[in-house]
């Protein structure tokens, strides 16, 4: 019965007749003539494009009732679900991305481009990144890789950490927690 009340609610909304009950399937058909059968429960890919016009683009992904980051950039070309942006999958032009890691540390990273893959929460960085925590540790690197499902930080290639104490850390790649509080910079395979 909840099921039949949540289809009448939606279908209400979008101007359908609600269902009557059938002891028999029969074809789906418009409940006005020229109206398009709706199909409640399967999500519709939505092709975005935004290219700024003075305005940014903002995403920002949740888990947990959390934010774990938050991208702002002059354009966004992707793809979302029409049940949720947490399946948005794009490319951002200079996205400028603030990581946010559990404790409420935040690490904000800027670079030319950046895709987003909405099924695993991951953002990678691309084109040079620089990134600076909220307590002074700064990162450069070829690419930067966020994985949301571990809320942690890889990047690779010409990798430097330098620290406010005045401690640099060179090497091939680095990984670590997303306020880079906790990093291994390795050099080599």
């Amino acid at each position: 019965m909840r099921r039949e009340l949540a289809l009448v609610a939606v279908l209400g909304v979008v101007g359908c007749a609600a269902p009557q009950p059938q002891a028999t399937a029969a074809p789906a058909r418009p409940a006005t003539p020229g109206a398009v059968p709706v199909n409640v429960g399967t999500p519709v890919v939505v092709h975005v494009t935004s290219n700024g016009n003075g305005r940014y683009t903002i995403v920002t992904e949740m888990k947990q009732r959390r934010t774990i980051y938050s991208i702002r950039a002059l354009s966004f070309e992707g793809d979302t679900l029409s049940e949720g942006a947490s399946a948005a999958s794009g490319t951002f032009e200079e996205p400028h991305v603030v990581f946010h890691d559990r404790a409420g540390g935040e690490t904000i990273a800027d670079a030319p481009k950046a895709v987003l893959t909405g099924a695993d929460k991951s953002v990678l960085m691309t084109g040079g990144v620089q990134a600076r925590t909220q307590d002074g540790n700064v990162l450069h690197c070829d690419r930067l890789r966020y994985d949301g499902a571990t809320e942690t930080i890889h990047g690779d290639g010409h990798v430097r950490l330098d620290t406010p104490s005045g401690l640099s850390l060179v090497g091939d790649r680095i990984d670590g927690d997303a306020r880079l509080a906790h990093v291994r910079v390795t050099q080599g395979p």
